[in-house]
């Protein structure tokens, strides 16, 4: 009674954290310009205007492209050319922070002008634009371990590491054909996705190309998994849920709710299986304290579990069946981290992608207290609970700095669980344990 009136109390002054997108911020030193984003970092040479580094910000800083000669140099007769002044950076939506929209970085070689583009979005895109009075070559970044695998299709150049999972898409103007670089005379587009490779991103990117973007794509070694097609099967299924329901909080709810009613049927056998081996307790410690003999003991429970058609395997075997299920579902959770920073927020959390005690401290209350719950109707003598308590305390703890996306769908599945729990335990007339019983307290008279 005391927890509940606890938990009542934090509900009631939880506080309405309303986080904004981050805004672009640019800084500059005396060698180069720094544009950071919420997920990507990049670094410009002032004097050559060229991408020298570039970092995804995902789960840890990753670096994924360094330059070698292949950083959008502009190149006239194979001499590259430099900067005449100093770029000048202008952007969309300046705030006293950076930058709300878009970032633009000017550089000037004289006959041509050089401009890199880079919006505040969920997606890997930036764009540069080259505008030439007379022909030069412009090199494309290359991220793949072996220039064998880049691929050269009509209006698109392609460089995929496999080691990194890491991919290079530079979308050209329309007919136009190139190898090696990309002759300029006048002034082209480049579109440009450098990141994770990530087909619900690129088919944001470039929805006319995708089916036959992913066909090319597919053709490079490494670029396609064994398990790409379950994986992504997921991965469209939830996208549909998020467009049903208009919110990545409720399709993670929802999409966890099915999943978890698919799955019902082994956890049913797995709990099932957990309640006979319960019931046949007195009867095993009755053989343990018979038998000294390890021999007599074990061929005495293996005739026990024979009569009574119990398995004692079977519920480690449907929990180790569920584990590669679950690690699949987390995964495709978290394929969606950039996207639910702009997505607009669920419920009074404005960005999924944001981690951390103050974003998630109320997903932890509520998992720990259904987890209390759980671990008192599933237990049966003090000790046990004990143990699975502190456990159900500590666990939550580790994911208390992954997105809160990843915590919402942790915290729905304990909820179900708990519900499901309460359920097939009232079912088959399974009782745990109390509170007081727990803390060693005398039954109310």
């Amino acid at each position: 009674m005391i927890l509940k009136k606890i938990v009542a109390v934090l509900l009631v002054i939880l506080p309405f954290i309303l986080f904004g997108i981050e805004p672009i911020k640019v800084t500059r030193s005396d060698e180069e310009i720094v544009v950071l984003t919420k997920f990507r970092e990049y670094h410009f040479d002032l004097e050559r205007g060229i991408l020298k580094d570039y970092y995804t910000l995902v789960e840890g800083r990753k670096h994924v492209f360094t330059y070698g000669n292949d950083g959008f140099d502009v190149l006239d007769e194979g001499t590259p050319l430099t900067v005449i002044e100093d770029p000048i950076v202008t952007g969309k939506g300046k705030t006293s922070e950076g930058f709300s929209e878009e970032v633009s970085i000017v550089y000037n070689y004289g006959y041509v002008k050089k401009i890199f583009t880079i919006k505040n979005d969920e997606n890997y895109l930036f764009f540069v634009g080259i505008e030439s009075s007379r022909p030069v070559e412009v090199t494309l970044p290359r991220v793949s371990l072996d220039p064998s695998t880049d691929r050269y299709m009509e209006n698109y150049f392609a460089s995929f590491n496999s080691k990194s999972r890491t991919l290079v898409l530079v979308k050209h103007d329309e007919g136009l054909r190139f190898e090696g670089t990309l002759e300029v005379n006048g002034q082209k587009r480049l579109t440009v996705f450098m990141g994770p490779n990530k087909r619900t991103l690129i088919k944001k990117a470039f929805p006319e190309d995708y089916e036959s973007l992913m066909k090319a794509l597919g053709n490079i070694p490494g670029f396609n998994r064994w398990y790409d097609t379950v994986f992504y099967g997921l991965v469209w299924f939830f996208w549909w849920l998020k467009d049903l329901t208009k919110s990545f909080g409720w399709a993670i709810v929802l999409f966890t709710l099915i999943v978890r009613l698919i799955l019902y049927p082994l956890y049913h056998a797995q709990t099932k299986s957990l309640i006979n081996m319960r019931k046949l307790q007195p009867q095993i410690e009755a053989i343990k304290k018979k038998y000294k003999d390890p021999a007599k003991q074990q061929e005495a429970l293996l005739k026990l579990y024979k009569e009574a058609g119990v398995n004692p395997a079977s519920g480690c075997l449907m929990l180790l069946i569920q584990l590669p299920i679950f690690i699949l579902l987390w995964s495709v959770i978290r394929y969606y981290v950039e996207e639910f920073a702009y997505s607009g927020g669920f419920l009074i959390w404005k960005d999924l992608s944001a981690g951390g005690f103050a974003n998630n401290w109320i997903f932890l209350v509520i998992t720990i207290v259904s987890s209390y719950y759980t671990t008192l109707l599933t237990s049966q003598d003090v000790r046990t609970a004990w143990q699975g308590l502190i456990m159900s305390i500590i666990f939550p703890f580790l994911f208390v700095g992954l997105p809160s996306g990843l915590f919402l769908y942790y915290t729905t599945n304990t909820l179900i669980q708990l519900a499901v729990t309460y359920y097939t335990y009232r079912r088959y007339k399974i009782k745990g344990i109390t509170t007081r019983e727990l803390l060693g307290l005398p039954k109310k008279a």
